[in-house]
Order: C-alpha cells, then structure tokens, then sequence
C-alpha cells in the first residue's frame, strides 16, 4: 500500500549524466507535448534520475516509441510524491490525470474568489446526469483550493440572483459552511457574507475608477444601492467627501457599518438601512434634508436602476449634479439604448441630460445584454 501523499507513478529513468541533455531534448522535439509531471519530485537513486511521468498514455507511448534518442533510459514504476513547493497555474492543471479529460473540458473557465470563499458555477454540469458529478465537483473544488492561496471554502452557485436583497443560493462542496469572510480590494477591507449580501468582485476595476474621479471638497454623494459598501468606502478612502450610503438588505446594513471601521477614511459616510424609495415621502425628514442638497448621485442596481429616477430627481441639486447609473441593456448597441432609456426618464420627470461625461460596456452580462455605465451631468428644467 501507498503510503499517504505518494501514489504508483511511472517513471523514466536515465543516468544522472544524460538527465541535462534528456531535458534539453524534450524541450526541442516534444515543445507540443507534455511528458513530465511537474508536479511531483524528481527522485535519484544513486547514479540514476527518475522523471515522473504524466499519466496521459498516449501522450508517454508517442515518446517511447520516438527514434529520436540515442540516450539509454528505462520506463519503472515507482511510488510517486507530489511536490508541496510546486504552485498550480490552473485548476485544469491540478485536475490533470484526476478527470477524465471530456469532463475537464466542461469545467467553468471562471470562478469569483472572494476572501478566503471561491464560488463557482457548474452549468456545463448540470446536462451530464451521471452518479459521478457530486465527486467531479468536489474535485474541481480542491483544485479551486490547491490553485489560489488562502481559499478555504468553496461554494456552487445553484440560483442567479434574486429577491429585494440580489441574494443567490449557495452550496457548500468543500470546506467549512462559513459564508463571511473578509476581502481586499484597492486598499480598502471588507468584511460580508455571500449568502446573505449581494457582493462580486468582478467590479474591482469600475470601482476603482469610480474612487479616482475628480470630487470636490465636502461633495455631498448618494450612493443608493451601497451593499457592504465597496464604492462609498472607496471614494470617502481617498476623498474629503460626506457620502450617504443606503442600502434595504439589514445584513448588508450592517457589515456596511462595520467596514467603515476596519477602513481609515478622509471622508465622512452616514450609513442607512432603508428603501430610498422612502425618501421621497412628505414624512421622510432624512428625504427632506437631502432634498435638492445632492451633488452626485450611484445608481449601481442594474436590474432597476432606472425605476428609480425619480427619487434620483428628488435628491439632486436641481441647479445640476452627477449620475453614474448602472444598467443592463440589450445588444446590439446597449450604450445607446442606455442613454435612451434615461434621457426618456429624465425628460419625463422635468429634467435634462445635459452632458455625457462617459460611457461604457463595464462587462458581459449574457449573450444577448451587457452592464453599461453611463457618467452624466443632468440638470432642472423649470
């Protein structure tokens, strides 16, 4: 029996004299195909060198059976140990001679790593329907936590989001079920937990440019949807601005106030567990004092974003102010589309798009939509 961490691997050995010209001959006349397992240990045994080889047998006959060596060798079977030193460039990689190679090339391309927590999607999976999948997945799972440092859990995503608070089922294929966990991004920490607040990290760039706009001295900002707070906290990391940061999920309140802690800020963030569209109400006093006080405005709910315009209206200096509003938009041509459907809304509410100061595709959505971003001054037409 093996003993724990080795396992039989085949192994090609050669005098330790030949080992360096052997390498350099693989090199040149194998460039296409890997022979060597470079993740387990070179062994020696004496005067001898002992090269772990792959266990993909096509690949290893085509080697053997080359005339292209004139160097004496001799294929053994040995116990094999992986080398702990060895880092994994993908979780293809670690998954080599795990998977069956058909089942590897269903394997998502993508997964969101966030903190100590990876999370993937299994929908090429999902059509297989054999006994095996629970293990294949967690398979891909300990390749997930061999390939990125620090991940410990990894969750699969079984829903898209839903619901008021944009939550999504998550289920437990390795490690422990913790779901909070701490994140670092563009010097700011935030602490959450992914089942029960809407969180990705595949914004890391749009919210780092958001924070490196130009913000005047004690600019008054709304960020309507802030969740944990990755986009206020970011700004207010690096602007002297006073942000009023709003969110209607109690959890994402929360974690909200505990990371404008953990984070050392030039600027002041008042943080709020409410649904803006409050705020418009005759009896809302945070509403009345935020009326027509407002220099720029976050509209990052992609999903209905633009339902929420006239609250945006209410909030903004009429004398005119800043919208970064997020949307999912059809293609072809979804910027336009976008800037259709809020001129269309503005006009509708007395006011006017006056200047777009920037527009952009942030990222794929789905085949047929992507998330647009549309940077715009707007202003009061009385």
């Amino acid at each position: 029996m093996n003993r724990p961490g080795k396992e039989d691997t085949q192994f090609l050995k050669i005098q330790k004299d030949h080992a360096e010209e052997f390498l350099k001959l693989i090199k040149i006349k194998f460039s296409d195909v890997n022979i060597i397992d470079k993740r387990k240990k070179v062994l020696h045994s004496g005067s001898y060198v002992l090269f772990p080889l792959i266990k993909n047998r096509e690949n290893v006959n085509k080697f053997i059976e080359s005339d292209i060596f004139d160097l004496k060798f001799e294929i053994i079977n040995t116990n094999g140990e992986l080398d702990p030193n060895y880092k994994f460039r993908s979780i293809e990689e670690a998954l080599a001679d795990e998977l069956p190679e058909d089942i590897i090339e269903l394997i998502p391309k993508s997964y969101d790593v966030i903190g100590k927590i990876a999370i993937i999607e299994f929908d090429q999976f999902i059509a297989l329907n054999i006994d095996k999948t629970s293990l294949y997945k967690k398979k891909v799972a300990e390749a997930i936590v061999k390939v990125n440092k620090g991940v410990e859990t990894v969750y699969e995503k079984k829903s898209e989001v839903k619901g008021k608070y944009r939550l999504k089922d998550l289920q437990s294929i390795f490690g422990e079920d913790n779901p909070e966990t701490i994140y670092k991004e563009n010097n700011c920490m935030f602490k959450l937990d992914v089942k029960n607040t809407y969180f990705t990290p595949r914004l890391v760039f749009e919210r780092k440019r958001l924070s490196l706009l130009n913000f005047a001295k004690n600019e008054l900002i709304v960020d309507m949807f802030a969740g944990v707070g990755p986009i206020s906290i970011q700004i207010a990391k690096s602007n002297e601005v006073n942000v009023y940061s709003f969110d209607i999920n109690p959890m994402a309140y929360k974690y909200l106030i505990e990371n404008v802690k953990l984070n050392k800020l030039k600027g002041e963030i008042s943080a709020h567990n409410i649904d803006v569209a409050t705020l418009i109400n005759l009896s809302n006093e945070l509403g009345t004092h935020l009326n027509d006080c407002v220099d720029r405005i976050i509209m990052n709910l992609p999903e209905q974003s633009i339902k929420y315009i006239d609250i945006a209206c209410f909030l903004m200096k009429k004398i005119g102010g800043i919208l970064h509003i997020y949307q999912f938009c059809e293609k072809p041509n979804p910027i336009e589309k976008g800037i259709e459907n809020l001129r269309n809304k503005l006009n509708g509410k007395g006011w006017r798009l006056e200047e777009i100061i920037n527009s952009k595709i942030v990222k794929a959505f789905s085949p047929k939509s992507d998330l647009i971003v549309i940077d715009a001054k707007i202003r009061y037409i009385p």
